[in-house]
């Protein structure tokens, strides 16, 4: 009897069938076992299992939006995860987990407030902190993939990621956005963002932590990345803007990884803020003061040459809004 061609399931739809049976069954089986044990010491176990001490630790350790969501999620569709435990923090030193839980607190209140992800992600950073010590205590080694990007593209990111912490009145205000609501946007922006960070990240973290002092030792601004040695590390760090271009080059030479390949993720456009985020970039000039502050600082000064530097000063200024429209 030959089966209908309605009634016919493809290949491809039985895998994904069954990938969907095994993600409901895993997420029971967490259900069940934070039921018993309670979510914090379910975590810190899975935690402790990830951190496998037979295998590398690798962390793609960046401040925050310069692109590594992405290379960790390609490293993660490369099979890494198979050969190395692999972390993605934005703060693991002691000043910068105190320090990124202080700005948190002070959008959210409390730390009840913080959004599930916040909360884990803090104690994680504290369970990695410790057993980077202990391997630095015992000799051992880590790999470090770190980011670099425009630093006030990176700081314009970092505002709208935070959307969710915006006073209640700017959010209405900007339903649906207007000039008012993007001035008041900007407002918002030069008073209450930590526009420093980009600038203090890498001592913060990486000199701190590793015992690298990136603006100690020339960067190869035209490859796009470069790679330093301390005793206890291996770090990687890439330009987010030459991403495309060096990533397989950069993961052949650092992991030894060939047919590297990136995936596209956790883009701007496709966030609930997308509307404003579009009207702040295509109608809103930033002054002449920031974008100065923003590109005479070290950050850009070391990983971006003058001609890169003046191209991003145009994109925010207001000619460069002109030519955009």
């Amino acid at each position: 009897m030959t089966t209908p061609p309605s009634l016919t399931v493809a290949p491809g739809e039985k895998k994904r069938g069954r990938r969907k049976k095994a993600r409901k069954l895993r997420a029971f089986g967490k259900r069940l076992v934070v039921t018993v044990i309670s979510e914090e010491r379910y975590r810190a176990r899975r935690d402790a299992r990830r951190m496998d001490r037979n295998k590398t630790l690798l962390i793609v350790h960046t401040m925050g939006k310069v692109g590594s969501t992405t290379v960790a999620a390609s490293l993660k569709a490369q099979g890494i995860k198979r050969t190395m435990s692999l972390f993605q923090p934005h703060f693991l030193s002691d000043e910068g987990v105190a320090f990124a839980e202080a700005l948190a607190l002070e959008r959210a209140g409390e730390w009840a407030n913080l959004t599930r992800k916040g909360r884990n992600g803090f104690t994680r950073a504290r369970r990695l902190n410790k057993e980077l010590k202990r391997r630095q205590d015992e000799g051992g080694r880590v790999k470090v993939i770190t980011m670099v990007r425009d630093p006030l593209a990176t700081n314009v990111s970092g505002l709208f990621h935070n959307y969710r912490w915006w006073p209640a009145e700017l959010k209405t205000q900007c339903d649906p956005p207007s000039s008012e609501c993007l001035a008041a946007v900007e407002r918002y922006f030069v008073d209450t963002y930590p526009h420093h960070v980009p600038d203090m990240w890498f001592d913060m973290e990486v000199r701190a932590l590793y015992g690298i002092d990136v603006f100690a030792e020339p960067f190869d601004t035209q490859r796009g990345y470069a790679i330093y040695h301390s005793e206890f590390a291996d770090l990687l760090v890439i330009k987010l803007e030459k991403l495309n271009q060096c990533a397989p080059a950069a993961m052949r030479e650092f992991l030894g990884l060939d047919d590297f390949r990136l995936l596209e993720t956790n883009k701007a456009e496709d966030k609930e803020y997308a509307a404003i985020y579009q009207a702040f970039r295509r109608e809103l000039p930033l002054s002449e003061a920031y974008i100065d502050r923003m590109y005479n600082s070290r950050v850009a000064q070391h990983f971006y040459t003058a001609e890169e530097r003046a191209a991003f000063r145009r994109k925010w200024s207001a000619a460069g809004l002109k030519e955009e429209r």
